[in-house]
């Protein structure tokens, strides 16, 4: 450094106060260069400071979509005749569930299934009870903006806490990790913040793929029941076959519970049903084309596990073969508007699913076919 200061004063001193000269400047950065290649400690200082303000300006574009989504949920609520929007988001801003004990596995999908649900029913109530006249699409919104804005404060406070924690311990690795996740949580909060906008106008989403298949069956049927909270069903009569729809209740924006109806449909056919179709939207990987479509054994469902589990245990229970179709999309395009591709593959699904029935059935079978996903702005 006092090599640096005898040039600079040499050159004031030469110059007369005047510009230093192209020469001169470039001897400078050549010297700085030099200092932060040997100069113990100054290199990683330097590396530092370049990757921070790098993790900073992704951290402020998480938090600009953090402030966006609470003003949005809070003119909601306010259009919805909440007292006090504020207080209602601050309670609910940080809510959680922990999960059950899982070093003892015995019962756990029940254990799990009790504090989804009842983490759910809590939050309906805190709404109604804010709120008491609410509409249910009303309040599946509000549902939809405290899950966005739950996530979106999630992704923030752990990007923020390692990256303050780098900067205190000076940990350069660390902030290596975060200068490379960073831009990835930062994609994934826009995509959250046009999520938000999109359940808010009603508008189906990618992840209505499977419920919009179910509507095109269920929109024929007009004896329609309720088989478990949330969730429709119809049957109808298919080359000889009954086939039993299953999908969330639309148009609101919800997944229903699809496992327990399933389950409670297939109790009372008993050995009658002779295959279980799921119809889900799936994560493709970079390089797959949206809408794409592909076939497989198993339950086609992004469920934590108790709904998921609740098809598995009562088709092993009477041996039902269980077929998957998906339909392949990105993590955006599954949670904002459902794009052309999608909407296109739906008509696809519903022929690849007929030929399902009439391939690995016979005339006089039950099949059970579950739309699974989110079903706002499709109704039944």
């Amino acid at each position: 450094m006092d090599i640096i200061l005898n040039i600079l004063a040499f050159a004031q001193s030469a110059n007369n106060g005047a510009a230093f000269t192209f020469e001169l400047l470039y001897m400078l950065f050549f010297i700085v260069i030099i200092a932060i290649s040997f100069i113990p400690g100054l290199q990683q200082q330097y590396q530092m400071m370049f990757m921070s303000k790098d993790v900073e300006k992704n951290l402020n574009t998480i938090e600009n979509y953090l402030k966006d989504a609470k003003g949005i949920a809070e003119k909601l609520l306010k259009e919805k005749n909440f007292q006090d929007p504020k207080a209602f988001l601050d309670r609910v801003i940080d809510r959680f569930v922990i999960d059950p004990v899982s070093i003892e596995p015995t019962d756990i999908i029940s254990r799990m299934k009790l504090l989804l649900r009842t983490n759910e029913d809590t939050v309906r109530q805190m709404i109604t009870k804010y709120s008491p006249n609410i509409d249910p699409m009303s309040r599946s919104q509000i549902e939809v903006s405290i899950e966005v804005i739950n996530a979106l404060n999630m992704i923030y406070k752990v990007i923020r806490h390692y990256f303050l924690l780098a900067k205190k311990l000076k940990n350069l690795m660390i902030m290596y990790q975060l200068q490379a996740v960073a831009p990835i949580y930062a994609k994934l909060a826009e995509a959250y913040g046009k999520a938000q906008k999109v359940f808010l106008q009603g508008i189906p989403v990618g992840d209505g793929l499977g419920p919009l298949v179910a509507s095109r069956f269920l929109m024929n049927i007009n004896d329609k029941w309720s088989p478990s909270k949330d969730t429709i069903a119809g049957s109808m009569e298919f080359e000889g076959r009954k086939l039993i729809v299953v999908k969330a209740e639309g148009p609101m924006a919800t997944v229903g519970e699809p496992g327990e109806a399933v389950q409670n449909i297939v109790e009372k056919e008993g050995n009658k049903v002779a295959r279980i179709i799921t119809v889900d939207a799936a994560l493709k990987l970079e390089g797959e084309e949206t809408g794409s479509i592909a076939e497989g054994m198993g339950v086609a469902m992004g469920d934590p596990g108790p709904e998921k589990i609740a098809i598995e245990r009562v088709a092993a229970k009477y041996n039902i073969p269980i077929d998957a179709v998906i339909v392949k999309m990105s993590m955006e395009e599954a949670i904002t508007e459902m794009r052309k591709e999608v909407y296109e593959a739906a008509d696809k699904v519903v022929n690849y699913v007929k030929n399902i029935i009439l391939e690995r059935t016979k005339p006089g079978d039950t099949v059970v076919l579950v739309g699974v996903g989110n079903t706002v702005g499709i109704a039944q």
